[in-house]
């Protein structure tokens, strides 16, 4: 099987439990576009933006420097720029203190920039 990047309105119940380790206790919004990457019918990873708010993204601790990130990371910059979004922003600090740094990383060496406190991507590139 392939990796698979699904958007979505809600999370499927079939990937509950998986998503849920994901998530590490962090709660779900009740509304986001959310991206679910799943590989062989398992969710590896998740995402969710709010119009151009990236406010959550993370690959399942298992599966992590594969590629996974990557791919959702492009498939999320495709959909923004599908719904007419100019840009991305990330908020570092939202996630738990000893993944900031990783995600600060992941995301400039991915074409984040940094702009006061924010990291943003300009999807008209």
């Amino acid at each position: 099987m392939r990796l698979t990047v699904h958007c979505l309105n809600q999370l499927p119940a079939i990937h509950r439990r998986h998503a849920d380790i994901i998530l590490q206790g962090r709660a779900l919004p009740e509304q986001a576009v959310f991206y679910l990457a799943t590989f062989n019918d398992k969710a590896v990873a998740l995402a969710w933006r709010q119009q151009d708010r990236l406010d959550f993204i993370a690959v399942r601790d298992i599966t992590r420097r594969r590629g996974i990130g990557r791919e959702l990371l492009r498939q999320i910059r495709l959909e923004a720029k599908a719904a007419g979004l100019s840009r991305l922003d990330c908020n570092p600090a939202q996630a738990p203190e000893e993944q900031r740094a990783g995600l600060a990383a992941f995301l400039t060496s991915h074409g984040f920039n940094t702009q006061a406190g924010m990291l943003s991507y300009c999807l008209e590139k």
